[in-house]
């Protein structure tokens, strides 16, 4: 089974709660995105919908990527500005 390590940024921390966390067994993003929000209060899917993923470093813009056994998962809100 793999496991993977989210590691949260900006509003997303805080939306979250935490900083980070770890998953057990998602194969893709959809269902990471899944593991995230179930059960819990449905602003948190809004926020991961806005979200960037970057999979082991790599932006990934589809949630059907998969995911590598004991990857890295990044979550970054959108940010203002340039």
């Amino acid at each position: 089974m793999s496991r993977v390590s989210l590691k949260f940024f900006a509003g997303a921390a805080e939306a979250f709660g935490t900083a980070e966390t770890e998953v057990e067994g998602p194969g893709d993003l959809t269902e990471l995105v899944e593991a995230l929000t179930v059960g819990r209060d449905a602003r948190l899917k809004e926020v991961l919908d806005q979200c960037s993923f970057f999979v082991d470093g790599e932006h990934c813009r589809a949630l059907d990527t998969p995911l590598p056994a004991e990857a890295r998962v990044d979550v970054l809100p959108p940010f203002a500005g340039g």
